[in-house]
């Protein structure tokens, strides 16, 4: 009997060992990527009025990553898709000094992608902003998002 015991409390270690090592990453957890933040079909008004810039947390470890997406949105507040050629730039700011935090912060891509990716080094709160020009001549539609990294 107790010869049985053992391939399945072997078994049994195993898994527990490889479950504990997908599901623990430490302090910097995998964050699902999105491929596409942009609706299926297009409303019949499908001209841009504003972008709103989000993230699934406004809080972050230091050296954690956070995943930012744009979605756009037309006068009737539909969610309208949108070219990503179209976004000129992703860029950020700190609270206080922004000087300080020069070398620390990381956010890619800057341009061309409905999404971007922010880490920083240091403690402190940060805003990540997106600018987004449907057609040449048009002024910069942006919008911004709050991220306060913390130990």
């Amino acid at each position: 009997m107790k010869y049985h015991n053992k391939p399945i409390l072997l078994f049994i270690m195993i898994f527990i060992f490889i479950t504990m090592s997908v599901g623990c990453n430490g302090s910097n957890p995998i964050i699902p990527g999105i491929v596409d933040p942009n609706p299926a079909v297009n409303p019949d008004n499908s001209t841009v009025s504003y972008i709103k810039v989000t993230s699934s947390s406004s809080t972050i470890n230091v050296n954690q990553s956070q995943q930012l997406v744009v979605k756009g949105y037309n006068s009737d507040d539909d969610w309208v898709i949108l070219d990503k050629s179209n976004i000129k730039l992703w860029d950020w700011n700190a609270l206080g000094c922004p000087a300080c935090f020069e070398g620390f912060v990381n956010l890619s891509p800057k341009s061309g992608s409905l999404t971007t990716t922010f880490s920083c080094g240091k403690i402190g709160t940060f805003y990540v902003v997106a600018y987004y020009k449907e057609n040449p001549g048009d002024e910069y539609i942006h919008d911004f998002t709050e991220i306060k990294v913390v130990n």
